[in-house]
């Protein structure tokens, strides 16, 4: 790094990357906050610091990071290349090391983070480093890891502490939060974060005892500062990456403090037993005779380093105290938090089998040496009640040490600690579901927030317990006039549960796992965060119905502000979801019933059309005897009424004049032959296969013996109406009007003189009535066969 003067800043030394450029006024745009966390994300609604000016020139400000030291604020930051990094402005008053400063550039470990650049401006200390958006290493503390893993972890974190004191720098405040993940798969871990960091040009020195107190050494109480408080750090973080469980959890600091000042912190909960070693030796008391980085790498390498035995505190004279895990207790503080830690081991150990188990016994004869006189009242009041073993050990830790956060089933029950619970009932996959059920379940079924309030901190947890059952008496009574409504459907009551014990939940489903019970028990403990938080699950519960749904809405109107109503609006959103979701199904169903229908309405239309050749060419067929008829009784009329030379004709005897030549007879027999053979190839045309297979001749079919059916019959059939309607066709009509007719005008046309005009007028109002009648078929095929398309898609 260069060593250069920035002007505006007092003329304070400042290092600078040599790649780094003063930018242009193109700054890139700032991104999403909540996308430039380094472990939580970035503070919501942008950031509320601004950079010095020596650095607004060269970068543009992303977003203010939530990790917030007491001396520093951090800053995500872009360059004009889009790298991004984070600034670390120390507040005023604080100021960096200026020698660990000069030493950090000679630094050479891929385990430590790279700092860019150090300087002053706008009267603060800055640190400019590069940015790892996986976050820090608590990120990765969800749960025990591998023993694979936390050892990794371990020789990582041990080579950078490595480099960092062979440049003779301490670190100091090395914690979870202040190690980067640069990468998860696989594991890149880096050191961070040197604001408490002293150069040492002794062993040991003394110094302010700036720390965080759970994974501080022993010593860092008095302020002595040394290599071996980073290895004691070291060991915290191991012994918490194995078990999952932070150093410390629950206690106050006094508590802490009391703790590691008289008693070692033990790793036997640490399962692996290599993994137990390496935590056993960076933990001992003695910063004398704690592993350092040359144990650490003998560990490594497979060895097996000796650990120091802890003397600070004299042994018990053997049978002396209560025996537990191993261990023999005579204090009472003690004792009670290794109970906590072992909740489940000791409420089987001592109270599993009843007074007849031996460690009942012991336990009683170590309570009787105790000269505290309450503990007749424990005794007969609570360890030997009909209460199940957990509920008797809260007495028993609650009787020991009182000063200890509330605890049971060795979870923190403070009341910052009840909302969480909800919401891992209602998450069977996560590692705490079952103890949160159970807790909840022991929370309602034996009043225990009243008896944790005796803990320290604990004393609004009875308030919250009345709240609790005021909020489930109303529920119940909500509920239960719901499923009552006529308006809902049955599905709904088993969405709508009864909250509490088993006296309430007879009335109704079993809230099983209690994810209501304890969303209940949210709203008393935090009405405020609660009540928002049911409202907008409310409002998406009303988004998530897409649809109108009578007895929803009805349900979502009469909702209002009042949280256990937006709450039974949530709980039954799923039904009503599945409601809009039948409908669609059912409206998918019959689109495809529907579209079935059509399809073999089409196959049947395609098949009826395919007829219509056949129906045409059978139509002009059987028209062709019409022709035949006309041209016959033109050429008889002709015959019968000519006119001789002189002018007149003879008929029986009688002798009339005037007459109608051949010629123009046979061109109207044509014509009206071409009428009748149109008008039936017409509605053959349309009917296609329907159209009738012998026209609508049925006397000619009978003459020709092709079906034996009744007149009647035949003319319906003709009509096109028989097959759908069963109604009676107009051909019988036609036959019956025409016929005689047709009888008659021969009849009288051979007795007049104007047997060719009346043969003519035949001539033109058979072929009309035909066609009209034809028509008249059309039509009442049409009918039917559109009843026919209805009936066949309905």
């Amino acid at each position: 790094m260069a060593e250069v003067e920035e002007p505006g800043n007092g003329g304070a030394p400042t290092r600078r990357d040599p790649g780094v450029t003063r930018r242009d006024a193109n700054v890139p745009p700032p991104r999403d906050p909540r996308a430039t966390r380094r472990d939580a994300g970035a503070a919501p609604g942008g950031a509320l610091l601004r950079l010095p000016d020596a650095l607004a020139g060269r970068f543009g400000l992303v977003a203010e990071l939530p990790v917030q030291g007491a001396e520093s604020d951090l800053l995500l930051v872009r360059d004009e290349r889009g790298g991004e990094f984070v600034v670390k402005l120390f507040r005023r008053g604080y100021h960096a090391d200026r020698e660990v400063w000069e030493k950090l550039p000679a630094l050479d470990s891929p385990h430590v983070l790279r700092i860019v650049e150090t300087g002053h401006a706008d009267g603060r200390d800055y640190e400019i480093a590069e940015y790892a958006p996986e976050g820090n290493l608590r990120s990765l503390m969800a749960g025990p890891l591998p023993a694979e893993t936390v050892t990794e972890a371990a020789a990582q974190l041990a080579a950078g502490l490595r480099a960092l004191h062979g440049a003779g720098i301490v670190h100091r405040d090395l914690k979870p939060e202040n190690v980067l993940v640069l990468s998860a798969d696989p594991l890149r871990l880096v050191i961070a974060d040197f604001g408490l960091s002293r150069v040492l040009e002794q062993s040991v020195v003394f110094a302010s005892a700036s720390r965080t107190l759970a994974y501080a050494a022993p010593e860092s109480l008095s302020g002595q500062v040394s290599p071996a408080r980073d290895w004691w750090s070291l060991g915290m973080i191991v012994r918490e990456l194995a078990t999952g469980r932070p150093p410390f959890a629950g206690l106050s600091e006094t508590a802490v403090v009391d703790h590691l000042a008289t008693r070692p912190v033990g790793a036997d909960d640490v399962p692996d037993p290599r993994v137990r070693l390496l935590a056993q030796g960076l933990l001992a008391r003695d910063p004398r005779r704690r592993w350092s980085a040359e144990q650490v790498g003998q560990w490594l390498d497979g060895g097996s380093p000796a650990v120091a035995r802890d003397a600070a505190r004299p042994e018990a004279p053997p049978g002396a105290g209560l025996p537990f895990r191993g261990r023999r207790y005579q204090d009472r503080a003690e004792l009670a938090r290794a109970l906590v830690e072992e909740w489940d081991h000791a409420a089987l150990y001592f109270f599993g089998r009843g007074e007849s188990g031996e460690a009942w016994r012991s336990l009683r004869d170590w309570l009787a040496e105790q000269p505290d006189d309450s503990r007749i009242a424990l005794v007969d009041g609570h360890l030997t009640a009909k209460l199940r073993p957990d509920v008797k050990l809260l007495h028993l830790v609650r009787w020991l040490d009182p000063t200890l956060p509330p605890h049971h089933l060795g979870r923190r029950v403070l009341p910052e600690d009840l909302p969480g619970l909800a919401a891992l009932a209602g998450e069977p996959g996560h590692a705490d579901h079952r103890t949160a059920c159970l807790l909840g379940r022991a929370l309602w079924d034996d009043r225990l927030l009243k008896v944790l309030a005796g803990f320290e901190g604990g004393e609004q947890l009875a308030r919250i317990d009345d709240q609790w059952r005021s909020h489930v008496t109303a529920w119940n009574e909500l509920v239960s006039w719901l499923r009552s409504q006529d308006a809902v459907p049955p599905g709904l009551a088993a969405r709508l549960p009864s909250a509490g014990g088993d006296e309430v939940r007879v009335a109704g489903p079993s809230d099983d796992p209690p994810v209501l019970l304890l969303t209940l028990l949210a709203l008393a403990a935090e009405p405020a965060r609660t009540r928002q938080r049911i409202a907008a699950a409310a409002e998406r519960a009303r988004a998530s119905v897409t649809e109108p749904v009578a007895w929803f809405a009805w349900l979502a109107e009469g909702a209002g502000d009042d949280p256990l109503r937006q709450l039974a609006l949530t709980r039954a959103a799923p039904e009503a979801v599945l409601e809009v979701e039948a409908r669609h199904r059912d409206r998918q169903a019959a689109a495809r019933r529907s579209e079935a229908l059509r399809a073999r309405w089409a196959e049947r239309e395609r098949a009826r059309l395919a007829g219509r050749r056949a129906a045409v060419v059978r139509a002009a067929a059987w028209s062709l005897p019409i022709l035949a008829f006309w041209l016959a009784g033109s050429w008889m009329v002709d015959a019968m009424f000519s006119p001789s030379g002189d002018g007149t004709s003879r008929v029986g005897g009688f002798q009339r004049s005037g007459g109608v030549p051949f010629v123009t007879l046979a061109a109207f027999s044509a014509l009206a032959w071409a009428v009748q053979c149109g008008a039936e190839v017409l509605v053959a045309r349309v009917q296609g296969r329907d159209y009738l297979p012998y026209g609508p001749w049925s006397w000619l079919s009978r003459l020709l013996g092709a079906t034996g059916q009744s007149l009647s019959k035949a003319s319906r059939t003709m009509s096109g109406a028989a097959r759908r309607t069963g109604r009676r066709g107009c051909g019988v009509f036609l036959l019956l009007g025409v016929v005689p007719l047709l009888l008659v005008l021969l009849l009288v046309s051979m007795m007049t003189a104007v047997a060719g005009l009346l043969w003519l007028l035949l001539l033109v109002a058979t072929p009309a009535a035909h066609a009209a009648g034809a028509g008249v078929r059309l039509h009442r095929w049409r009918r039917a066969h559109e009843e026919a398309e209805r009936k066949a898609l309905a």
